[in-house]
């Protein structure tokens, strides 16, 4: 059964660089995504993702958190049956220090045009948000995306401006 999930997931800077965390549970397991999970029942949003941060990075502290947008993400089977529907905040944030391995995964610093061009197995909604929201200019936009599992991994099916 499909269900509704919170998200709020965070574009982290390290000088001049972008953290992914290369996830070790499933259903992303082996691939580079943003640092984020669940947003707990009662919590706000920006806590979530300031407690995600620090949990996922063991940094001492998050600067200049800003919230980017919103991303609404299915999640389907080969057959088009959704296996999940994710909410996803998107925000901000820069850090001094992070801690490079932790209980989610491994963490690994990118330069901006790396991202862009994929050199790593990117979760490719990750990727798209990513784009979409590292500049600040980019504020207020929400976004509609369905990712596809299937035997060999996950392919966007579509990512696109809300309502088109």
């Amino acid at each position: 059964m499909a269900y509704l999930l919170p998200i709020a997931v965070t574009i982290l800077k390290h000088g001049d660089r972008y953290l992914f965390l290369k996830r070790r549970k499933a259903p992303y397991e082996g691939l580079w995504a943003l640092v984020g999970g669940k947003v707990i029942c009662g919590e706000h949003v920006h806590s979530a993702a300031i407690r995600e941060v620090l949990e996922e990075t063991g940094a001492p502290r998050v600067m200049n958190y800003d919230f980017r947008g919103l991303v609404s993400e299915r999640l389907v089977d080969e057959a088009g049956t959704l296996l999940a529907h994710f909410l996803i905040f998107v925000g901000y944030a820069e850090l001094e220090k992070y801690e490079s391995d932790n209980r989610e995964g491994e963490l690994a610093a990118f330069a901006a045009e790396d991202v862009e061009e994929s050199v790593a197995p990117f979760l490719p909604s990750d990727l798209y948000m990513f784009k979409s929201f590292v500049s600040p200019l980019n504020h207020d936009v929400m976004y509609e995306a369905e990712l596809m599992r299937h035997r060999s991994g996950y392919t966007l099916t579509y990512y696109r401006t809300a309502g088109t």
